[in-house]
């Protein structure tokens, strides 16, 4: 059985930007004059459920009160942060719902319609017993959430071997590359939905990236193109690097992103992000060789390990 949401609205545009902006939701599809109807179906592929608004000559007359919501279930202390942080940034208004369960138990906003939204937290408990999970549970650590807030405050570093991912766990340490990949990992063997790794290409530059600043413009450089690692929970961009990343810092900076499996962090993306510097040479006539601006790349990379506030590295 599926699941659909339909409720008529009189801005497509504002309702597509507050759940997809906001909500983390993605566009699936849409319609326009279908019997003179303007429709967008939002939600998560191959979900079976989704949110369909409609507009039309005819404007809404629907009756609601403060206790008709959408709710929708957060998985992690990690991704309520980000919706916190994205509510506060557009400047919206949080809300006492009338329903004090809501008011102990979640977050509460209205959409453009003025219909409100709740957000609340849902633990995503480990259901495999694969190595890797038992060796999370023996450390402790009893769900999803507690397992993302555990990588993140565990010290940067670069693993022996990037291909097994318990090393995470047994040196107690990791890099962007495979703190992401071994969260992703534990997510597939425990069939948790709607998390993707990723490798998102930036402009690395002395704004996003400070400690940079002498190394990348003495060599007449605005940017160079570099490759980071983090996820994307149902959508929303998440960092765990370390306890001071933040993935707001380089959001307008990023040029492409491509969804990987864990297995790729290591061979595929170093080769990924060669290409990709090769092909940006020869497209913008640099003066500079492939292996000097990978040399100074790797200067970069040094003066970012010698900082506490790492912000990537392979």
């Amino acid at each position: 059985m599926t699941f659909r949401y339909a409720r008529h609205t009189t801005d497509l545009n504002r309702i597509e930007k507050f759940y997809t902006e906001i909500v983390g939701l993605e566009k699936l599809g849409g319609f326009e004059n279908h019997n003179r109807y303007d429709g967008l179906f939002l939600g998560y592929p191959n979900e079976n459920w989704h949110l369909e608004f409609t507009t039309s000559m005819n404007k809404p007359n629907s009756k609601f009160d403060e206790k008709d919501m959408l709710v929708f279930y957060l998985n992690s202390e990690a991704e309520f942060k980000r919706i916190k942080k994205v509510i506060n940034q557009k400047n919206i208004l949080l809300e006492n719902p009338k329903n004090p369960y809501w008011a102990e138990n979640g977050i509460l906003i209205s959409d453009p319609d003025n219909f409100k939204v709740v957000f609340s937290m849902k633990q995503l408990m480990f259901n495999s017993r694969d190595k890797l999970t038992t060796l999370i549970l023996n450390k402790g650590i009893n769900n999803w959430s507690e397992l993302i807030d555990f990588t993140q405050k565990l010290p940067y570093g670069r693993n022996e071997n990037r291909q097994d991912f318990s090393l995470v766990m047994k040196e107690n340490k990791g890099t962007c590359s495979s703190k992401h990949s071994f969260l992703k990992k534990v997510a597939d063997l425990n069939h948790f939905d709607n998390v993707k790794l990723i490798i998102g290409m930036y402009r690395m530059n002395n704004l996003n990236t400070p400690k940079i600043e002498d190394t990348i413009l003495k060599c007449g450089l605005d940017y160079i193109p570099e490759a980071h690692c983090y996820l994307k929970l149902n959508n929303q961009r998440i960092d765990i690097t370390n306890a001071h990343a933040d993935i707001e810092n380089l959001i307008p900076d990023i040029i492409e992103e491509i969804e990987i499996e864990p297995e790729q962090v290591s061979t595929f993306k170093v080769d990924y992000h060669k290409n990709y510097l090769q092909n940006w040479i020869i497209k913008n006539e640099m003066k500079l060789k492939f292996e000097e601006i990978w040399e100074i790349r790797e200067q970069c990379i040094k003066k970012l390990e010698q900082s506490d506030l790492h912000v990537k590295t392979f």
